[in-house]
């Protein structure tokens, strides 16, 4: 997509010890040493730009305003609507972490006041790598990209994938078509 780059999104590329073999207890260890519903994993594949997740965090921030969220929680509003539907279920498929996973990202979701956004970078390390301590994973150091493995994961497109360059406006297009019901 042209267009300026989007500001780095507080997710950190970690790198799990061994594949995933239990989705549920990997989230439940996080959900029991994190701070707040703020902190989150996503399946490694499903996070395809940085764009892709302000464009998620905006549609959430928009919705608690209106107290319209779907999910009872920030981090359930963020991972549905990354995946683009309006069912949970089918959003922890698409973009939770999944058996055999071997990396995810670990998100802390940003907060505003007056304006501003809340937390420094720094301190959000600090708590990340705490955080990867307890998931026995390490950062690897990268970016969010596109992948096939990504696309088909939050299932944007089933057969041929069109050209690299419209992923990225269809992953906006998914969040934008979430509340359908689909």
């Amino acid at each position: 997509m042209n267009g300026s780059t989007p500001p780095w999104f507080p997710a950190w590329c970690i790198e799990f010890d061994e594949p995933v073999n239990d989705p549920r207890a990997v989230a439940n260890t996080l959900i029991e040493h994190r701070e707040d519903s703020r902190w989150m994993l996503l399946g490694y594949p499903t996070v395809l730009s940085e764009r892709h997740l302000w464009a998620a965090w905006l549609a959430v921030s928009s919705r608690f305003e209106a107290g319209t969220m779907v999910s009872n929680s920030i981090d359930g509003e963020f991972l549905r609507l990354l995946s683009g539907t309006h069912q949970m279920k089918v959003a922890f498929t698409r973009a939770g972490l999944v058996v055999g996973d071997e990396k995810a990202w670990l998100v802390r979701l940003p907060e505003w006041t007056d304006g501003e956004l809340v937390g420094h970078q720094a301190s959000m390390d600090v708590v990340a790598d705490r955080l990867m301590g307890w998931l026995d994973a390490e950062l690897s150091p990268e970016r969010p990209v596109p992948s096939d493995e990504g696309i088909r994961r939050l299932g944007l497109f089933q057969d041929e994938l069109p050209a690299r360059e419209t992923w990225e406006a269809a992953c906006l297009t998914h969040i934008a078509m979430s509340d359908l019901g689909i």
